[in-house]
């Protein structure tokens, strides 16, 4: 379910024909106005505030374990979606062959067009449940539709679709992601500030939401970007664009909106080897390489969470479905992984865990044993 203060403010507010939603701090989160204008320009928001409080009858697709659970991944483009997976199988592993007894597996390689066909092959093999890492919100809605019309129940992990059509989504509101870091910004350094603003995959509803909320923010507080670009989440991608970012714009840069640590990490290379002081940073997140460089060089930032070990909760939440338990439609992960808020630089040493390579992405549910078997540990000094 997700977090009653921040819908419950929301909804109360478009009850009461007022725009201000406060999210409150001690809740790590900024405070910022959601308008009826904002609501009734996106889909997206629409669609998570009237499944809010919704549940899904679940009993039509009540059948006894083992099960077989078809995972349609974002893939091993990235270390965040490499460890999704590993995670998806650790916990596959965990849960025993007498409650999964197999896992169908996708690699969309961040790529809607690749994700489509695979989907329908992965519906071919007839599987218990669908859980799907969209890549695309259009592009997989008829996916979506069709499972659910064969008789799959669709779980929707750390991304939305275009379709109604499905029995839950398990992630958190992207929207407001986007919105607190750029409304954190604004706060830090004023809204008289030079921004840049770095995106994700283009095209991918996580990245796609996320640039919502924040415009909405920017725009509303009258700012206009000096640019934005989509930074693929690639710490090389990333530090590319702010190399040519520097060069055009230079020191009259005040702070960088950026929707993931990889690219943050590129960002920091960049001044790095520019020998220039870097800057308020909002997008950094629970990812180690990212903190260390942080707390290296002493800047401000303001980080969210987007764990891939939230696969678990997506795991359980099919299992939950096929053993015909009502389910919400809307799981917020922060619900099931309470450490998984957002923090600040102030909280860094809190967050970084030494014995973890850069690329890990916290918070991470398997143990050090695992990682270390997988090779995202390094070794003690």
């Amino acid at each position: 379910m997700l977090r009653k203060l921040t819908y419950g403010l929301l909804i109360m507010s478009l009850l009461l024909g007022t725009s201000l939603v406060s999210i409150g701090q001690d809740d790590g989160m900024m405070e910022f106005e959601i308008t009826q204008e904002m609501i009734d320009a996106s889909p997206y928001l629409q669609s998570v505030l009237s499944r809010v409080d919704e549940v899904y009858d679940t009993s039509a697709f009540a059948k006894d374990p083992p099960y077989r659970i078809a995972f349609a991944a974002q893939g091993t483009s990235n270390a965040w979606s490499a460890l999704m997976d590993a995670h998806a199988y650790w916990y596959v592993e965990e849960l025993g062959e007498d409650v999964v007894s197999e896992l169908l597996y996708g690699d969309a390689q961040a790529s809607a067009d690749v994700q489509v066909p695979q989907v329908e092959d992965l519906l071919a093999q007839e599987p218990d449940a669908l859980i799907l890492v969209p890549m695309g919100a259009a592009a997989l809605s008829a996916p979506v539709e069709r499972a659910m019309m064969q008789g799959v129940p669709v779980v929707l992990c750390a991304s939305a679709v275009e379709t109604d059509n499905f029995v839950t989504e398990v992630g958190t509101n992207l929207f407001t992601v986007g919105a607190n870091l750029a409304q954190w910004l604004i706060d830090t350094v004023g809204a008289d500030g030079d921004f840049l603003m770095m995106t994700g995959i283009p095209g991918v509803t996580t990245s796609v939401i996320m640039e919502e909320g924040a415009l909405a923010v920017f725009d509303s507080a009258g700012i206009e970007l000096l640019d934005n670009q989509p930074g693929f989440w690639s710490p090389a991608e990333g530090k590319k664009i702010m190399e040519t970012w520097l060069a055009q714009h230079g020191d009259e840069i005040d702070g960088i909106w950026t929707g993931g640590a990889q690219m943050a990490q590129g960002i920091i290379s960049a001044y790095e080897d520019a020998g220039m002081e870097i800057p308020p940073i909002a997008g950094g997140e629970m990812q180690n390489g990212f903190l260390r460089s942080a707390m290296e060089h002493g800047f401000e930032f303001y980080a969210w969470m987007y764990p891939n070990a939230m696969i678990t909760v997506c795991l359980d939440a099919a299992i939950q479905i096929l053993q015909g338990e009502p389910t919400s439609r809307f799981i917020d992960f922060i619900d099931t992984m309470p450490e998984a808020r957002p923090f600040t630089d102030a909280e860094a040493a809190d967050y970084y865990r030494p014995r973890w390579s850069d690329d890990v992405h916290g918070p991470i549910t398997m143990s050090d044993e695992k990682l270390a078997e997988l090779g995202f540990l390094v070794e003690e000094e």
